[in-house]
């Protein structure tokens, strides 16, 4: 984070778990307005555990969460989406008997002065246009990521948090959405990702957070990440 920035999202030493079993231990990171951030880390260290405490999914034990100065630690996740975080979950979680149009119409929900419509978002996605009148269940993996994303999007979010956007994707599907999560990130919109592909986070993130068995065990910018060799091969087998 930029020296002096104030951060619009705090995450303070949150402890999460399911049930009996522990996830997330000490938790803390910072982002700040217009930038893009990146948890990167394995399977199983805590990445997704990590943005569903942030949304309300499933509560820290203990911890805060601060949203651009308020205290939304443990609040119900459509109140956290109504103050302007919209969540990109790694399972798409598309409605599959709605078509493409009806699945961005049922998520307009916020609105503000050059925020995006459905016009706004075809431009972002054109390939969506050309399905609009398809049923998400009969998409590729790619046109519905694609659609998880723009269906976000039509919730006029502030921070946008993306769980795992590439996996499972081809490598041109990767490229390309790529290139579209860096206009948003051109346009202002702060950014949230949690990823193991490398190539992909460090082509758009300012900052990394790596992630290991729940904690946070190395922090900079990409730049230092990238130049890190040791770290790399420590936590991400690279």
């Amino acid at each position: 984070m930029a020296s002096g920035a104030e951060p619009v999202l705090a995450v303070e030493a949150i402890h999460t778990a399911y049930g009996l079993s522990r996830v997330l231990f000490g938790v803390s990171f910072r982002v700040a307005a217009g930038e893009c951030v990146c948890l990167l880390g394995r399977n199983g260290v805590g990445k997704t555990t990590t943005m569903r405490s942030i949304m309300g999914l499933t509560p820290p034990a203990s911890g805060r969460i601060v949203w651009k100065g308020r205290d939304i630690t443990g609040a119900a996740p459509f109140r956290v989406a109504a103050l302007g975080i919209g969540f990109v979950p790694e399972d798409r979680r598309i409605f599959g008997d709605l078509t493409v149009w009806e699945n961005l119409d049922v998520a307009a929900r916020r609105t503000r002065p050059g925020g995006f419509t459905a016009e706004r978002v075809f431009e972002l996605f054109p390939a969506l246009r050309g399905l609009r009148d398809r049923q998400g269940g009969f998409l590729s993996g790619g046109e519905q990521q694609m659609l998880t994303v723009a269906r976000t999007l039509m919730g006029n979010p502030e921070l946008l948090l993306l769980d795992e956007p590439s996996e499972g994707l081809a490598p041109l599907v990767v490229h390309h959405l790529r290139e579209q999560i860096g206009r948003l990130k051109a346009d202002g919109l702060t950014i949230l990702l949690a990823e193991q592909n490398v190539d992909f986070s460090l082509n758009l993130a300012d900052r990394v957070y790596v992630l290991e068995k729940g904690r946070v065990c190395y922090e900079g910018t990409s730049r230092e990440f990238r130049e890190d060799e040791s770290i790399r091969q420590q936590y991400l087998a690279l």
